[in-house]
């Protein structure tokens, strides 16, 4: 069982270690920023499916999810542009 208050501050923490907005972030997943915004506050957990992309995008960014945060995997960071960004260029 995840801790969803935990996952979802590492969300809100990893976007903001990035400087990655939540409108960013949900084109970065195919997602509404909406549904950012919900993960971030604790108003719903995510699909699993939609958890996964996001959390997949956001360790490709470099991003290292520790039993009480995040932290960068390698400093300094590698530049990144998302899946979901990329594609759409």
């Amino acid at each position: 069982m995840r801790d969803f208050a935990l996952l979802a501050a590492q969300i809100r923490a990893a976007r903001g270690l990035l400087g990655w907005s939540q409108t960013y972030l949900a084109e970065a997943v195919g997602v509404n920023r909406s549904t950012v915004a919900d993960l971030e506050s604790g108003k719903r957990e995510p699909h699993e499916a939609t958890l996964f992309v996001l959390m997949s995008e956001l360790a490709a960014a470099g991003i290292n999810f520790t039993e009480t945060g995040v932290e960068f995997r390698k400093w300094p960071p590698k530049a990144y542009v998302p899946t979901g960004i990329k594609s759409r260029k």
